[in-house]
């Protein structure tokens, strides 16, 4: 803690476990939430194993816990094996899902972590650990690291390997995760999930009964637009969300003929990133949809070639994980002023039409697809979500919003 002109300054880590690259919804809501603190002239610090972080803020400062894997420049290649491996059945069974050996990944990087710290010429008056692994190591070390821990939820980890058919929900891998999970929220100091439906979830689902230990600091960001920009035909339609099972591209990639029937040249675009991205261009080619699978390198080339589109389109599974996380590229989709048009799931997606942001649709293709062409033909009320998202942006979603509650949090703590 720094004091300055009788004003006290918080030191605040983030121990985040992930690649740069890797996850784009939890790197963005790290970001955000780091932009906001530094304006208030709090100092953060980003605890991680990785390189490669781009674009942030020169305030915010990067600590290497594993230098050794850092110099070899391997630990992203064996970030990115893990992630196969976890999605493969049969090998996680043996691995990531085994106890004995997640076990030994959360001592080596707790070990890491105290050791580092340490060394540090400051003392971090309170560390984030960003989703479950982090937490578990914050959590194994916490004595030694003398300060308050904080738990970022950004999706519920048991269910996602449901999900992704890894574990059942009646087996005993499930049983394990789920008092760990448990094991995460009685030993946080606080716990933060990304919006209401997560925080509801884990409150029910845990039966937890210090229900105000467990806060929403929803998903926020910063208007890049005073006003949507006018949109021009042939239209551009995105869907920029990245290509995994729960972003259910394919319900997309169904509507795409609707629309083409009606707007022969329409511009569509995908991401060029994910798990599912070689099953999706397989599928693109042959139903002959002609897409365009699209990558920016850096969020202000990326920002500035969305606002020029007339539709952001999120589509999603019906499941659990998708309905209480809330997706991240809805916040690029409103600061530019794109209107949206997503399934309804339920869950986070009720925004769209409580906030007049969009449009609903049903599971149907040629539905999904109906809605897309309303916001396309209907040029006055385009504009009229777009700039409801913008004033969303400014007010409600605006990033200094979630960082005063998340400061008002750690006061207390």
């Amino acid at each position: 803690m720094i004091v300055k002109k009788g004003k006290l300054y918080l030191n605040i880590g983030f121990l985040y476990t992930h690649p740069p690259g890797e996850s784009m919804g939890s790197i963005n809501r790290v970001r955000f939430l780091c932009d906001g603190l530094v304006k208030l002239h709090h100092n953060c610090f980003i605890l991680t194993s990785f390189s490669g972080f781009k674009e942030w803020n020169p305030k915010i400062k990067f600590i290497n816990i594993s230098d050794v894997l850092l110099k070899k420049n391997i630990s992203k290649k064996i970030y990115q094996i893990l992630r196969w491996i976890l999605n493969l059945k049969y090998f996680s069974n043996f691995t990531l899902t085994n106890p004995f050996i997640l076990n030994n990944i959360i001592k080596k990087l707790s070990n890491d972590l105290v050791r580092t710290t340490r060394n540090l010429a400051y003392k971090l008056d309170v560390i984030i650990g960003e989703q479950e692994l982090a937490g578990l190591v914050l959590i194994q070390k916490k004595e030694e690291l003398n300060c308050p821990i904080i738990i970022n939820y950004h999706n519920y980890w048991p269910e996602e390997l449901v999900e992704h058919n890894i574990i059942h929900r009646s087996g005993k891998k499930y049983k394990y995760l789920v008092n760990l999970e448990k094991k995460l929220i009685n030993k946080g100091d606080l716990i933060i999930t990304n919006g209401e439906s997560l925080r509801d979830f884990l409150i029910k689902t845990l039966k937890i009964k210090n229900i105000n230990k467990i806060v929403s600091i929803s998903n926020g960001a910063t208007p890049i637009l005073t006003e949507p920009k006018k949109k021009s035909l042939p239209p551009k339609i995105i869907n920029a969300g990245m290509v995994v099972h729960r972003s259910n591209i394919k319900l997309f990639l169904n509507s795409i003929p609707f629309i083409l029937k009606e707007y022969p040249n329409s511009q569509i675009y995908i991401t060029r990133k994910g798990e599912k991205l070689k099953d999706i261009m397989k599928l693109n080619k042959k139903m002959n949809l002609k897409i365009n699978f699209y990558w920016k390198d850096t969020h202000k080339e990326f920002l500035h070639f969305l606002s020029e589109c007339n539709v952001g389109v999120v589509t999603s599974s019906n499941s659990i994980p998708r309905k209480i996380g809330f997706p991240s590229k809805i916040l690029d989709y409103l600061s530019v002023g794109v209107p949206v048009v997503g399934n309804d799931i339920g869950g986070w997606t009720s925004i769209i039409e409580e906030k007049k942001v969009g449009l609903l649709s049903s599971n149907n293709p040629k539905d999904l697809a109906n809605k897309i062409i309303e916001l396309i033909k209907n040029s006055e009320y385009n504009y009229k979500c777009g700039q409801n998202a913008i004033n969303l942006m400014k007010n409600e979603y605006n990033i200094q919003n979630s960082v005063s509650k998340l400061l008002e949090y750690i006061k207390k703590i």
